[in-house]
């Protein structure tokens, strides 16, 4: 009984730990701006380990496309 208490522990730990792995889409990161900018900080912060893992790029790509979908609002004539 104690044995399969404890695989059942050990495999609740393992699933949990396998969710911080898991490669976001770049459509999740349009969706989630804090989450966005949390893992682009994260990779600017240390680009030469980060810099190309897949939730970097996916970050990336999706901080593009949010720009190129915005209008340009700043008013040049202000400054």
């Amino acid at each position: 009984m104690k044995k399969i208490i404890f695989t059942s522990l050990l495999l609740v730990i393992w699933l949990t730990g396998c969710d911080e792995g898991k490669t976001k889409t770049v459509e999740y990161y349009m969706q989630n701006s804090d989450e966005r900018k949390t893992k682009i900080a994260e990779c600017n912060s240390n680009p030469g380990e980060l810099g190309m893992t897949p939730n970097c790029i996916n970050a990336s790509k999706a901080a593009m496309q949010i720009r190129s979908l915005t209008p340009d609002t700043t008013d040049y004539s202000k400054w």
